[in-house]
Parts: structure tokens; sequence; C-alpha cells
């Protein structure tokens, strides 16, 4: 038995008696319909104690008022887009049997608000059964890889899911430790020079000071910290020119200003070499 139960006990036959002695005193001076209601009042008001007493209340109190048509019979959901709906529907924790009356709904919106995906949340009782959440949801802004793995995150740079869906695939992939805490400066940067930005697949976070772009054919665009939206211009007007990006080129360095130095891939490097070895030859043979 629990230390606090005579505690309990002698509080309870207090309330008893004094609760007997009023009873009494009203019947003496009540008609006898009215002395009815008064114990019917006490009788009630005495099993309501008890129920407090014993931690059974609440269970009660739900099972009752459900029987009497407030049990819950739908959960409206408005504005869910990307969230999992049987989520917020089990973080509002209710069932078939219970009643509207005993919701908690400020629970339900904090639980509810700690999905990644929700931005802001609202959680209303429509009487006499149902219950109507209304939210905002946080929107997939680009694609966030570090240490490995690939991360969905939001324009602020938070991650909203490490689960990389199909209907997610294309959007802008920024690489490296930081590089979510300056996504819109990456998205920015990648949609500087509308002529490139199809040919633009990632950009890459380097030393947390400047970006490297990287096309869909793997050319590495090295920028310089300052001013990367002007040097990425240059290779713009050198594509449009001479068809930089067209060649067989690894990287294309622009970090130093108006200079320009490129890199072959090595299938290119090796034709190139034997262009200069034949050529060389050539004139050798001329010579002699």
């Amino acid at each position: 038995m629990p230390r606090d139960a005579g505690f309990h006990w002698r509080r309870a036959m207090r309330v008893l008696r004094r609760s007997i002695r009023a009873v009494d005193g009203a019947f003496s001076s009540v008609k006898p319909m009215q002395g009815t209601f008064a114990a019917l009042a006490f009788l009630g008001a005495w099993g309501v104690y008890g129920m407090a007493l014993s931690g059974t209340w609440r269970t009660t109190v739900d099972a009752f008022t459900a029987g009497m048509g407030f049990a819950v019979s739908s959960i409206e959901i408005r504005g869910l887009s990307e969230a999992d709906s049987t989520e917020i529907s089990d973080r509002i924790d209710v069932t078939q049997t219970s009643s509207l009356l005993m919701v908690d709904v400020e629970r339900a919106r904090q639980r509810i608000a700690e999905i990644p995906w929700i931005a802001d949340v609202q959680v209303k009782k429509l009487f006499p059964n149902r219950i109507v959440v209304n939210l905002s949801e946080r929107r997939p802004f680009a694609l966030w890889q570090d240490d490995g793995k690939v991360r969905v995150v939001d324009r602020t740079g938070a991650v909203m899911s490490d689960v990389l869906e199909t209907r997610n695939a294309g959007l802008p992939l920024i690489v490296g430790q930081g590089a979510n805490g300056r996504v819109q400066e990456a998205v920015d940067l990648m949609n500087a020079v509308p002529a490139l930005r199809p040919r633009i697949r990632a950009a890459v976070l380097v030393a947390e000071r400047r970006w490297n772009l990287i096309t869909v054919d793997g050319i590495e665009i090295l920028l310089p910290e300052e001013n990367p939206a002007a040097a990425l211009q240059r290779v713009a007007d050198l594509q449009a020119a001479k068809k930089l990006l067209d060649r067989d080129l690894v990287v294309v360095d622009m970090r130093v200003p108006d200079r320009l130095f490129v890199r072959l891939s090595d299938a290119a490097a090796d034709a190139r070499r034997e262009q200069m070895r034949i050529k060389t030859g050539a004139k050798k043979e001329a010579k002699g």
C-alpha cells in the first residue's frame, strides 16, 4: 500500500462526515424531491472525488462524453502536400472512442510542429466531433550533400528529409560542409547566368570560402571568392565565342582575374601530345 494511502483515507472520511452532516441538514429543510436531488448531487460529487483520487477521472469523462455524441469522428488536414498525413494524425493521439472535449489541441499542435516538413500549424476543435488541422509546409529548395549523405533542405538550409525521393531528384545540388547554411547564395550563383544554367549540375563550397560549379558533363568551373558571378559570365562569353565547354576539358579555372586556365581530360591530353609529337616529327623531316 502506498505511504500516503492512510492520509488519503483519513481525508476522504473527514470529507464524507462533513458531507453527511450537510446533507442531513439539507434534508430537514427541503421538500422530499429536493432532498432526492441533493442526495444525487452529493453522490455524483463523491464519485468525481473518488475518480480524482484514483486517477481514473479523465478516462471516465472521456468515455462518458464520447457516448453523448462527442466522439471524434474525423480529422481534417488542410495544406498538406509533402508531410505524412498518418504521422500527423498519430501525433494528435485520438482513437475512435476519444471525446473531443478531452483533446489537448495545444499539445497536439506542439507535437505536429516537431515534424521537419511543418513550418506552421494550428489545431482546432469543431464541435461536436471534428478536429481540423491547418498547416503550412516548408518547400524543398535544394539537395545538400555532405559526408556522403544527401539530404533535402529548405530555403533556409534546414534539413527536411534524409530520404531522397524521385520527385526531388531535379533540385539544385549543393556540396560541402556548411553549404546548407549558404544554400540561397549557391542557388543564386547557379542561376546568375541564364545561358549556362542548363549546363550547371552542382555547386561545391570549397574551404567554406568560395564556390566551384560542376557541369552536367563533369567539367569543374573554379570561381574566385570575390565576384564569382562576373567570372561565370566570362565563361558564358567564351562558350558563345569559342564553345569552351564543348571541348574535352575537366577544369576551367577562373580564379585569377583576366586569366583563364584549363585542364584537358586524360584522353584529350594524350591526343594533344600525340598531335604535338607528329607535328614535331614532321618539322624535323622537313629540315632534313
